[in-house]
């Protein structure tokens, strides 16, 4: 063994260090953005529960509908018997304003 053949192998051992550092950087690299990525995901989903936890229920929303139906057909029936009152007013203003 010579000089130039141990200037080889040190030259030789340098290059595979470094490409094992290089792809060890590589892979860290790729687990850091995936642990940024996944870290997004998290926050994401706490949103999404929170807001979630503020939807009403099936449930709640039946009976939402059933009391709508309920006030509609309230109303209704407030609006027929004010009907007969409105003919009875028109009528006094009729009167009142023929009367001058």
């Amino acid at each position: 063994m010579n000089l130039t053949d141990m200037t080889f192998n040190f030259e030789a051992m340098r290059w595979l260090v470094l490409s094992a550092i290089g792809v060890y950087t590589w892979i860290i690299g790729r687990q850091s953005a995936s642990a940024a990525e996944l870290l997004e995901l998290r926050t994401r989903l706490t949103t999404l529960e929170a807001q979630m936890a503020q939807v009403p229920s099936q449930a709640q929303l039946h009976e939402l509908v059933a009391t709508v139906a309920s006030m509609r057909g309230s109303i209704e029936t407030v609006a027929a018997r004010i009907e007969p009152v409105a003919r009875s007013v028109d009528r006094v203003e009729n009167y009142l304003l023929n009367q001058k």
